[in-house]
């Protein structure tokens, strides 16, 4: 299960910073400004971008686990609620992120770059190569400052513990202020696309 978890969310987080690259598509040939001369907001496409973002890492959560329930008899049916649960908090928090990581980047490989080196290290310490309970502990608790782990944490509940939903307030709480956080920041620096 860890391992599912895992990899489903360092996969996720690879689709939404790709797919985030878009907006950088979208500068370079000048359909952002064509854009944005209409009475779309900058805001109002970010939140288009999060939502079609949020429908991919839905989509994507969803096969992987059916591929883990048919290939590897995951208990996905048993545990659907928590599973949908989880399933949205993370795609909303990766989303943002791929937003965040679009936003900060001046071209699609200086994106692909710094997408590579972000999304291994955060899958690293978030305990998606390797379980979190296996790290001193010192790392343990370090790995929570990042969002993943805390998407890995709510899955670990639903799926190995089988702890109660309401084990899972804290892990949504956390993704879903990660993604507000991510949002707002992808904003800010997105200022700079806006047209006078």
């Amino acid at each position: 299960m860890q391992d599912a978890a895992g990899i489903a969310v360092m996969f996720l987080l690879f689709t939404a910073s790709g797919a985030g690259g878009a907006l950088l598509e979208e500068i370079e040939s000048g359909t952002l400004d064509r854009i944005l001369t209409t009475r779309l907001t900058l805001t109002t496409l970010l939140l288009g971008k999060l939502g079609y973002l949020w429908t991919l890492g839905v989509a994507q959560l969803i096969v992987m686990f059916i591929w883990g329930a048919v290939m590897f008899r995951l208990e996905l049916l048993q545990h659907l609620p928590g599973f949908a649960i989880m399933t949205a908090a993370t795609a909303l928090a990766t989303a943002a992120f791929g937003l965040l990581l679009a936003s900060i980047a001046r071209s699609r490989q200086q994106l692909a770059a710094l997408a590579n080196l972000i999304v291994l290290s955060i899958s690293a310490l978030g305990g998606s190569m390797w379980p979190r309970f296996l790290m001193p502990e010192a790392m343990q608790k370090a790995g929570l400052v990042l969002f993943n782990a805390w998407a890995l944490e709510g899955f670990t509940n639903v799926f190995w513990r089988e702890a109660p939903l309401s084990s899972l307030v804290l892990p949504v709480f956390v993704l879903l202020a990660w993604a507000t956080a991510f949002f707002f920041a992808a904003r800010k620096l997105t200022q700079r696309w806006d047209v006078a």
